[in-house]
């Protein structure tokens, strides 16, 4: 692998360094080639309430890797994510990053944007101001790239697809609480253990609605069943008063389309 080998220089070259380990397949691609390459990274990983993995499923992650024992970080997100806003990733972001440095404030710190990851994404420009360094994007590794690199070096596929932020799954301006946080991470784990869908999203329009969104036949299927249904409106009514299926298949960073990016 011709990219690979080109990760690993680059990483190598970096030196020493934070990297800001979700658990997903993009951060594992990294951890590995520091691995190979023989380069102490370090993993990071920031517990704000916001993911689906917990620590014990992060722990085993970079443990299947090789890498350095885990760093965890417990975060309470400021009031500026809480609100919500639509660059809500820049004040996250950046106090993820500050959280870090505050580690060593001297150390180098590295992050896994890929190539694909175009768009609307404030978060970058957190990562830039701060100084964060991107090898797979400075590389243009696409994310599919990466994912077949953290797999081949020992990545767990299914550790990988718990990684994403539920702060995504609620509407701008409708705030970040941690009940609606918890009722969306429950609904969504219990989607993955009946069909395996770990594509399902469940999400809060606003303060009345949440609307799930499922990516499998098997997803779609378990609904009809009455008890699952039920289970579903159940944990559902403890954030909002309807609970619905979306008739389209998951698909990300919707919210964003109604975004003036100029």
């Amino acid at each position: 692998m011709d990219k690979l080998n080109a990760l690993i220089s680059r990483v190598k070259g970096i030196g020493e360094s934070y990297l800001m380990f979700s658990g997903g397949l993009d951060s594992c691609a990294i951890l590995g080639a520091a691995v190979r390459g023989g380069v102490r990274v370090q993993p990071v990983w920031i517990n704000n309430g916001f993911g689906r993995a917990d620590e014990a499923q992060i722990r085993e992650q970079v443990n299947l890797m090789g890498g350095e024992p885990l760093q965890i970080i417990h975060l309470k997100p400021e009031e500026s994510v809480i609100e919500n806003p639509t660059n809500r990733c820049y004040y996250c972001k950046g106090q993820i990053i500050s959280a870090i440095r505050k580690l060593n404030s001297s150390c180098k710190v590295i992050d896994g944007t890929t190539g694909s990851d175009t768009g609307y994404r404030p978060g970058r420009k957190a990562l830039n101001e701060y100084g964060v360094i991107s090898p797979l994007a400075e590389l243009d590794i696409s994310s599919a790239e990466a994912k077949e690199m953290a797999i081949f070096m020992g990545a767990n596929k299914d550790i990988a697809d718990l990684e994403s932020c539920l702060a995504t799954r609620i509407n701008y301006d409708v705030p970040l609480l941690d009940g609606s946080l918890q009722v969306l991470r429950a609904i969504e784990q219990a989607v993955i253990a009946k069909t395996g869908d770990f594509n399902v999203r469940c999400r809060i329009d606003d303060a009345d609605h949440i609307r799930i969104e499922l990516s499998s036949e098997d997803s779609f299927r378990a609904i009809v069943d009455a008890d699952f249904r039920n289970e579903l409106i159940t944990m559902g009514e403890q954030s909002a008063l309807f609970t619905t299926v979306d008739l389209k298949p998951s698909r990300p960073n919707a919210y964003d389309n109604r975004i003036n990016k100029a």
